[in-house]
């Protein structure tokens, strides 16, 4: 009877409020439910390589936009009133790129370093991929693959529009060989893995309805077998990160297990120490996890590994 009287308090299924309150406690996942239900913030990463944050948010204020710098991600801007994207300032120039808070600390967890050679395995629409080649100050070489032709089209387009050069955009399987970019092996591999997508509610209410317990079983199965397929192609010593836009724990910490007994050679690595000091606290039993209702932004999932042997 609660279950029933939360899902219809909440809008959301029944199943789904089960699985929370099971994981979460019912308190917290009652919050968790309310923030869902809030309208998602809209979030910009800036553009390091062109500009610095105080420079574009001085920009904004020029021009009458009013922006905060976000707390947890060192390069974003959360825009509070303004209009549409491509038409505020610096745009065009590709001073910034759209994307959640949560979604940026990814990278961060990848820590990439100039000259690397980066695997980006599940890459549309490039919010990572670009975040990434950023990092690495254009230098080096970063491999995005993605099996939507739409998706290879949306990356490609940021990157140019950002003038990142060190990208690579290519259509391919993450479940088959990867041949397009050559045989050499990677010094880091991201799988930002197709998920069942519940961390990001506040933007896409509909999906609550559109997923089942099926599916979320479908999606562990294909998550597992991409990390299977991308783990042969690093160097020893190679990182991998694993990460998802869901708040389920087959999808996340137990795919990360299985994996790990699977794949001896792998080690779980804190992700606190390459998180920025004011993200730290979203870390818990070494993985990072972002949820809507304690940090404004949308759910998140994310394991370092790193292959040593």
């Amino acid at each position: 009877e609660p279950v029933k009287s939360i899902a219809v308090e909440y809008s959301h299924p029944e199943w789904l409020v089960q699985r929370w309150c099971e994981e979460f406690g019912v308190e917290p996942a009652q919050e968790l439910m309310r923030a869902n239900n809030d309208n998602a913030p809209l979030v910009l990463r800036v553009n390091t390589i062109k500009c610095s944050r105080d420079e574009l948010l001085q920009r904004f204020s020029d021009a009458g936009v009013t922006a905060i710098a976000t707390k947890r991600s060192p390069q974003g801007i959360c825009v509070q009133s303004g209009g549409a994207v491509d038409s505020l300032p610096g745009f065009v120039e590709g001073l910034f790129q759209v994307q959640g808070e949560s979604s940026q600390l990814v990278a961060f967890l990848l820590s990439p370093l100039p000259g690397e050679r980066i695997l980006d395995a599940c890459a549309a629409p490039g919010g990572k991929s670009t975040h990434v080649a950023e990092l690495m100050r254009d230098q080096g070489t970063v491999s995005a693959i993605d099996t939507s032709a739409r998706g290879i089209e949306k990356i490609c387009e940021n990157a140019a529009r950002l003038g990142l050069t060190s990208l690579r955009a290519q259509r391919a399987d993450a479940t088959r060989a990867l041949s397009a970019f050559g045989h050499a092996p990677y010094d880091r591999a991201l799988v930002d893995a197709p998920c069942s997508g519940l961390g990001t509610l506040r933007s896409h209410p509909e999906i609550k309805w559109q997923r089942g317990e099926r599916d979320i079983e479908r999606l562990s199965c294909l998550q597992s077998k991409i990390l299977d397929h991308v783990a042969v192609y690093l160097k020893p010593r190679g990182v991998l990160i694993y990460a998802t836009c869901t708040l389920t724990r087959e999808e996340n910490a137990r795919n990360v297990e299985r994996f790990l007994v699977r794949h001896a050679e792998f080690e779980l690595q804190d992700a606190a120490r390459y998180l920025p000091d004011s993200a730290r606290h979203m870390v818990r039993d070494k993985y990072f996890e972002a949820l809507p209702h304690r940090d404004n932004a949308d759910g998140f999932f994310a394991a370092r590994m790193r292959k040593v042997s």
